[in-house]
């Protein structure tokens, strides 16, 4: 069954949220990047996951990527720059309040 975006959107700020960058948790990082190649329905927000990613959690980020083979599609994924201002805009998420529920979750 595929994920519609809004729902998508928040099962990874669930996600993130519940995440501290053991080994297992770099697993569920990469196994949910996997699940975004297999969307078909409609382009899902994968540079923005990646700039939140390493914005919000630095330290699974940088486990994350370390992980990564050299000049994989995914290692170059993680290589990309974006504004996380934009990231954020992008995903949906239009103020202070949004923004602090979805990365604390409060």
């Amino acid at each position: 069954m595929e994920l519609d975006r809004k729902t998508l959107i928040d099962k990874y700020f669930a996600m993130i949220r519940k995440l501290n960058g053991s080994g297992n948790d770099i697993l569920e990082v990469r196994k949910f990047f996997e699940l975004l190649s297999e969307i078909r329905t409609y382009v899902p927000p994968t540079v923005e996951f990646m700039i939140v990613l390493k914005t919000y959690r630095p330290v699974l980020f940088g486990e994350f990527r370390s992980s990564l083979l050299p000049h994989s599609r995914m290692h170059m994924l993680a290589s990309t720059n974006f504004d996380i201002g934009q990231a954020i805009i992008n995903l949906g998420i239009t103020d202070q309040e949004q923004l602090y529920q979805a990365i604390k979750g409060h």
